[in-house]
């Protein structure tokens, strides 16, 4: 019984830590995610409305209209891929924007 009682009080000792960090991190993370007051449609904005996120400067802002126009819109992010945008970047670029494309809109 006292070794029951040793481990389970061991298997808590060690939960409660790790469950705290976890928390934590996630608090942190949370709290350093930055979006904007509205969403913005990445299949309608402007290369200047996209840069004035501070997410892109407005080099990228107009590759990333450019490509839109070249593809015919953008279906998904995956569509942004060949565009090799940091991944930190482009978690804030889906933070801060949509789309709404044939992928998003179908009921097919």
């Amino acid at each position: 019984m006292k070794k029951m009682m040793a481990i389970l009080s061991l298997t808590w000792a060690l939960l409660i830590p790790a469950f705290t960090l976890g928390v934590c991190t996630d608090v942190q993370a949370e709290s350093e995610r930055k979006e904007v007051k509205q969403r913005l449609e990445l299949n309608s904005v402007t290369a200047e409305e996209l840069a004035a996120t501070g997410v892109v400067d407005l080099d990228l802002a107009k590759k990333i209209i450019q490509l839109r126009e070249d593809l015919g819109g953008f279906q998904n992010y995956d569509d942004l891929e060949e565009l090799n945008i940091p991944a930190d970047q482009m978690e804030k670029l889906r933070w801060n924007t949509t789309i709404k494309g044939i992928a998003s809109d179908c009921t097919c």
